[in-house]
């Protein structure tokens, strides 16, 4: 959750952001400056109720939306946990504990990265499908531009299939597919992909699910 801070005697109100200590007299200033200078996933996420950048999703739930469901499919805590005193001293960093670890591929021939759960999970359908023949994490860097400035966007996955199409993966839980930023990313990364004839693709849970029923019916020689 957002950090409030009041100094003593004369009443200022002043919002603190949680990953790098700087304080701002609006929550909005306080806000755009977290998605706009800090990693999303690593040091702040979004809560998928009210956008609000937050540290622990679970927490900021139970104060903010008592009320209301909590989603199982989204990431629960930053992995990278920041701590300050009032006065904007930090105190200390702390990796938090998510599911993040290595895939061991056989067919890439390396141990590949993965930041949630959802990647691994395509991960394994990846190496599964006699259909592609490589695929490569965080292949690039594409540039795009948000709120008056260029930023750098890393897709998720290069796909190459067998028969040389090539394809750009983004790995994102569905709830955050509207996110007006991940929107941006994604128009820069797609007008790319056409440029020079591939096809750049959101993969959500709805997806997975997909993927692993057409293996299925590989398996079973359908």
């Amino acid at each position: 959750m957002a950090r409030l801070f009041e100094d003593a005697g004369q009443h200022n109100r002043s919002w603190m952001c949680f990953v790098c200590g700087r304080k701002y007299v609006s929550y909005e200033e306080y806000k755009t400056h977290i998605v706009t200078e800090h990693e999303e996933g690593r040091e702040y996420l979004k809560c998928p109720a009210c956008e609000a950048p937050v540290r622990d999703v679970k927490a900021h739930f139970k104060v903010k939306h008592p009320n209301r469901h909590l989603p199982t499919d989204v990431q629960f805590k930053v992995t990278v946990w920041h701590d300050f005193s009032p006065n904007g001293t930090k105190k200390k960093k702390t990796r938090v504990n998510v599911r993040t670890g290595h895939f061991p591929s056989k067919k890439m021939n390396e141990d590949l990265y993965y930041r949630s759960g959802l990647e691994a999970d395509f991960y394994k359908c990846l190496e599964e499908d006699p259909d592609i023949k490589t695929y490569k994490i965080e292949p690039f860097k594409v540039p795009y531009f948000w709120q008056g400035e260029w930023h750098n966007y890393i897709p998720d996955i290069l796909v190459e299939f067998i028969d040389g199409v090539k394809e750009i993966w983004e790995v994102k839980p569905g709830v955050r597919t509207n996110d007006e930023q991940n929107l941006a990313k994604w128009h820069s990364a797609d007008a790319q992909a056409k440029n020079i004839g591939w096809r750049f693709v959101v993969q959500t849970e709805v997806g997975l699910d997909k993927y692993r029923a057409k293996l299925k019916k590989k398996r079973q020689g359908n």
